[in-house]
């Protein structure tokens, strides 16, 4: 007997003007009796989510879903929650929340009930919560996923009664088919995190998928308890808004009003994300004072026009961040070398009469954090936006 349909999104990123055919289509399903359940960074990384705070998300979340796995960018938003009785279960094997969470947190969740039982495991993988601000995970414990760990929270969903387990990963593709080419203890996973062109792996009857991103679609699942598994990515139109009404009509006009607004002006556009970030380098290193400028190029989502709006700023540096001097010297290709083994890439600036072996180096307290380098505040404080502000403004 097969179950009701799963639905599954992943890495939504606050994407709520481009994703409201998306979020009809949910609408649709969840009347029809399917399960809805999100992969992680439903919040974040958007010009909409500095308009809306996560307000928007989260009464979303509470409407279409069942439960949601945490994502490295929702942190904060699950921490501020404003109604917390009615945010779905947030399911995470490997990580505790702040004593100060208000919501309901599991380790696995058995999804309700109307046909065989559906048991879900969560978990997140190292590399997406050390991209977690310090300070936003302050309070949170974390311990790795292991096989044992996710197979003894498996165990536990059977027992209760679950007819197929399944697991939800906020890790990466590649990462999450490796732990299957590895005898990984759930058969199915639900992939998160990475951006990547693949959708669905398969091998054996071992399965690793997952859903388009930001908006663009999701990912529907058939499960069959004797293995006979059924995937299909449904992509959505790319016109924006639903085909009926959907409650955010005013929300969406507030949007275009708060978006509209006009920064500045470039020379002319700066079309993709690296023309920004070398720019951006430069513009920080003399800002900041020090010899070089190290910026990671994640940093930004989106290059500029010319003609720069709220929305285009926004959109093309979701995350501020404060800018820090790295405490002593440091050879920026040693910096850059730390970055990439750790899935990072940069872009820097050095000044042209700094030296070439090692120089005082500044960059974003993100990426400090990240490297594991000491690092101390400017004085006055800089944040990363604030100079891409002054970029816009002062061209």
């Amino acid at each position: 007997m097969n179950t009701p349909p799963l639905i599954v999104t992943n890495d939504f990123h606050s994407s709520v003007p481009e994703g409201r055919r998306l979020l009809a289509t949910l609408r649709e399903h969840r009347a029809r009796g399917a399960w809805v359940v999100d992969g992680g960074d439903f919040f974040g990384g958007t010009a909409f989510h500095e308009f809306s705070q996560g307000t928007v998300e989260e009464r979303l979340l509470a409407e279409l879903y069942d439960a949601l796995v945490p994502g490295n960018h929702d942190f904060a938003d699950l921490m501020r929650l404003e109604n917390p009785d009615r945010f779905p279960p947030v399911v995470c094997a490997n990580l505790r929340p702040s004593a100060t969470f208000s919501g309901r947190w599991e380790s696995g969740l058995l999804l309700p009930e109307h046909g065989p039982k559906v048991g879900i495991v969560g978990y997140l993988g190292r590399q997406a919560y050390e991209a977690v601000p310090a300070h936003e995970r302050a309070g949170f414990e974390f311990v790795e996923p292991t096989a044992e760990l996710v197979a003894a929270e498996r165990d536990r969903l059977l027992s209760a009664g679950a007819d197929i387990v399944v697991g939800v990963s906020h890790s990466g593709f590649a990462l999450d088919v490796a732990d299957q080419q590895n005898g990984w203890p759930l058969p199915v996973v639900l992939s998160g995190h990475c951006h990547s062109p693949s959708y669905h792996w398969a091998s054996t009857g071992r399965h690793v998928v997952k859903a388009p991103e930001t908006g663009q679609g999701l990912l529907w699942l058939n499960l069959d308890r004797g293995g006979s598994h059924q995937f299909t990515v449904e992509t959505v139109s790319d016109v924006y808004g639903p085909a009926v009404p959907d409650g955010l009509e005013a929300t969406m006009s507030q949007y275009a009003a708060w978006g509209a607004e006009q920064i500045g002006t470039l020379p002319a556009s700066l079309p993709d994300r690296r023309d920004v970030a070398r720019r951006l380098a430069q513009r920080a290193q003399a800002a900041t004072g020090a010899d070089a400028f190290a910026l990671s190029l994640w940093a930004l989502r989106d290059g500029l026009p010319q003609t720069v709006t709220r929305h285009s700023l926004m959109n093309c540096a979701p995350f501020d961040t404060d800018l820090v001097l790295l405490d002593g010297e440091h050879h920026t290709e040693t910096v850059r070398e730390r970055a990439r083994l750790l899935g990072e890439e940069l872009v820097t600036y050095l000044l042209a009469t700094a030296s070439a072996s090692a120089c005082s180096l500044a960059t974003t307290s993100y990426l400090a954090e990240r490297l594991g380098l000491a690092a101390r505040p400017l004085v006055p404080p800089r944040t990363l936006r604030g100079i891409l502000t002054d970029l816009v403004t002062e061209s």
